[in-house]
């Protein structure tokens, strides 16, 4: 069987993951990686048997045995490498947010639709289990007409600080608020039409980091339902585990409370300390095709390419995902209500 070439652009804690996928997949092979930092991409190309590796994302997008590539590279660096992938006719699977600005978003939307290749957009919660279940009990009508829902997911201080090194061109709005705003128009079948937010900054500027500390939005979707939105990048270090993730949603009928983070499934005491064990997202492949829902989602983006199946969350979803953090910030910004 001919397989189908890759390439990954940031090998950074998310890259692997990407480059892990394409070396394991049957029709699929990892052509090469990138990363600035070489001596990373070298060690990524040799752990999962890519060809080669650069350190200029433009050699690779010139290497013609790659037909598609992975985007994961820090939030605000999608733009230029999505333009470039574009132009050169390849597939795109960019990790969330798709850019870190509605305008940017949408220049990278109108380039991939100009050049006629698949555009996803990494949003990994969209077969995170729990989430699957939610999202089926919703449909079948088991909690009636969503009425309230609260949404959080939050980082300790160990990611701005010390996980991520671009921590002060982004927010946890940005870095986290875009996946719990696609889940909930997942979960809902819906658009937000108004935000209302606020947001304190201080915190990790006396740490030196330029950034917020937190944001919290109260949106209105169109057939009704309100949600609060909860972000924050200063949760302590001694918290079990770098995010906290909780949904609840109350309906006519009924709720769903998820607790997809600390879900005490798995709790390890070790060096005299606790720990949540990930039994969901990256866990020991085994017999399956690649492991969990993180690795999944990539999975699906291979299906799109190799199959034509319709991608996970399309150029159009990421939009509609800044849209929305886009307006929490100027809501935040000027103290007034955005109407989307």
């Amino acid at each position: 069987m001919e397989k189908t070439g890759f390439g990954v652009i940031g090998t950074g804690i998310l890259g692997e993951h990407h480059a892990q996928v394409y070396s394991r997949l049957a029709g699929t092979e990892l052509v090469a990686v990138c990363d600035v930092i070489a001596e990373r991409a070298q060690a990524i190309a040799e752990k999962y048997g890519a060809q080669t590796y650069y350190t200029d994302y433009r050699e690779l997008l010139n290497n013609q045995d790659i037909q598609a590539v992975s985007i994961a590279t820090p939030d605000f660096a999608h733009r230029d490498i999505a333009l470039a992938a574009a132009q050169a006719k390849k597939h795109i699977l960019c990790e969330k947010p798709l850019a870190t600005s509605l305008e940017e978003s949408q220049v990278i939307i109108n380039a991939a639709n100009e050049a006629g290749i698949k555009l996803m957009v990494d949003f990994h919660n969209r077969v995170n289990p729990p989430f699957v279940a939610a999202k089926q009990s919703i449909a079948a009508g088991e909690i009636g007409q969503p009425a309230y829902a609260y949404i959080r997911l939050s980082n300790t201080l160990f990611v701005p600080l010390e996980m991520l090194s671009w921590a002060d061109k982004s927010s946890a709005l940005w870095f986290l608020c875009n996946h719990t705003i696609d889940m909930m128009r997942f979960l809902l079948e819906d658009d937000v039409r108004r935000v209302y937010a606020v947001t304190r900054s201080g915190i990790l500027q006396n740490l030196g980091v330029d950034t917020s500390d937190f944001h919290i939005a109260i949106a209105e979707f169109k057939k009704g339902t309100v949600v609060t939105f909860e972000n924050a990048w200063i949760l302590p270090k001694s918290q079990p585990i770098v995010y906290d993730f909780k949904l609840e949603l109350l309906g006519s009928e009924g709720a769903i409370y998820l607790n997809p983070s600390h879900h005490g499934a798995l709790e390890l005491h070790t060096n005299g300390t606790i720990r949540y064990g990930d039994v969901l997202g990256i866990i020991p492949t085994g017999d399956q095709r690649v492991g969990g829902f993180v690795l999944e989602a990539i999975a699906r983006f291979v299906d799109a390419v190799l199959y034509d199946r319709p991608v996970l969350a399309t150029g159009e979803d990421g939009l509609e995902a800044a849209r929305v953090a886009s307006a929490i910030e100027r809501s935040a910004e000027t103290g007034q209500p955005i109407d989307l």
